[in-house]
């Protein structure tokens, strides 16, 4: 259980993290989202959350 958790946060960190980087990159709006240059900061930090999270509990289980 522990481990699919731990995939699923991960999975979904990085795709935060995919979002926000290009959402900085691109002018136009990014899944119909406009965000400014500051905006993507929450996703990105919530992705690198997530995925911090996920990989800690990753590595916490004993196989």
């Amino acid at each position: 259980m522990k481990r699919t958790f731990g995939s699923i946060l991960t999975g979904m960190g990085v795709v935060f993290i995919l979002f926000a980087l290009f959402a900085f990159m691109s002018d136009k709006p990014v899944l119909g989202f406009t965000l400014t240059k500051w905006e993507t900061l929450v996703p990105f930090l919530v992705g690198g959350l997530f995925m911090f999270v996920g990989v800690g509990m990753l590595n916490k289980i004993a196989d």
